[in-house]
């Protein structure tokens, strides 16, 4: 399996997990009353940025798996997370200034929660800063969905230790992210990052498990996997208590899940679709761009159906998104590849 084939699987995780996000939001804005239903594990729109942030860990450690820890090397690293995340969520956090009308007045369903302050051009600097959330509270931001982003960042600013205290003793590593994140105030996310982080530096390992079994033992697995990602809908103990047990419940189903997604080649045989990796490298984009559009329609066609708001939605934003991925995000992924790394971008 080269590490191309094996990128571009993992683009098409990250483009579903995207979608689903889409998904949830659509129905949360279109579909209020079916919103909670039997259904509703369709569209767990938790679980999917879960699952962007546990990739974000494997594929970063990928990533600096054969480079030494040193200072220039960390240097490019944060160079590379840099151009990576800023350029277009820049573009994007600018054109919604500038769209703040449209979406402002949202008056009759849970959007009604977002956009309470009209921003002026400081307001726009504090929020392009990212790092340092001024405001934090999502209602004031233009953005209300890039608390993801800072997440990003700033566990970006410790991967590379994280991977190398993996790459020494997985175990170690698993054991003082818990206590840390049990103890200090420390962000809780950083333990999703944690897991993908070790699914990497032990990923011949698993991989190697994995093959070992047989059908049955993967379709258990598997099971596994959904029971404990739903683990909130068969415990009547809720979903904060299973958190504060096991930090993030659907993080060890999860976790289970891109295991499978690794080492099996049926998986990457369907992941591998052109359309999904395609969705799969503007997710970001995708990611990025949804939330508004989906204000804005909300705004002029409130009552509009929920399969035509959906469709217009999500063809409209694959649009846009490869527009701001050909133009913005994959020169910028050349520029830190050239630059930082000595190598052409892809």
């Amino acid at each position: 399996m080269s590490e191309n084939h094996r990128y571009n699987f993992l683009d098409s995780s990250r483009g579903l997990a995207a979608f689903v996000v889409l998904l949830a939001h659509t129905i949360k804005t279109f579909l209020p009353d079916h919103f909670s239903s039997s259904f509703d594990f369709l569209w767990d729109s938790e679980a999917a940025v879960l699952y962007f942030f546990i990739l974000s860990g494997f594929v970063l450690t990928e990533s600096v798996s054969k480079i030494k820890l040193t200072p220039l090397s960390y240097f490019n690293f944060i160079c590379k997370r840099i151009l990576r995340i800023y350029p277009v969520f820049l573009v994007v956090l600018l054109i919604t200034f500038f769209l703040f009308p449209l979406i402002s007045s949202q008056n009759h369903n849970w959007l009604s929660e977002y956009w309470k302050k009209s921003p002026d051009l400081y307001d726009l600097f504090k929020q392009a800063i990212l790092i340092f959330r001024i405001p934090n509270d999502p209602a004031l931001r233009l953005l209300p969905h890039d608390w993801t982003l800072s997440i990003e960042i700033l566990i970006s600013l410790a991967l590379p230790f994280l991977a190398w205290i993996s790459r020494k003793n997985s175990l170690f590593l698993i054991v003082i992210i818990i206590a840390a994140v049990k103890l200090l105030p420390i962000d809780n996310f950083i333990f999703d990052f944690s897991l993908g982080c070790i699914i990497s530096t032990q990923k011949e390992k698993l991989i190697s498990g994995w093959k070992k079994i047989n059908f049955l033992g993967h379709a258990f697995l598997l099971f596994l996997s959904l029971t404990i990602i739903n683990l909130d809908a068969f415990l009547p103990i809720g979903p904060q208590n299973l958190d504060a047990f096991m930090i993030h419940f659907k993080s060890w189903g999860l976790a289970i899940l891109l295991i499978a997604v690794i080492s099996s080649t049926g998986f990457q045989n369907l992941l591998n679709n052109k359309f999904l990796v395609f969705q799969g490298k503007i997710s970001y984009s995708f990611y990025l761009i949804h939330f508004i559009l989906i204000a804005i329609l909300s705004q002029f066609n409130p009552e509009i159906s929920f399969p035509f708001a959906l469709t217009i939605i999500f063809l409209t934003t694959i649009i846009l998104s490869a527009t701001t991925y050909y133009i913005i995000e994959k020169p910028c992924i050349q520029v830190g590849k050239k630059y930082f790394t000595g190598q052409k971008g892809q």
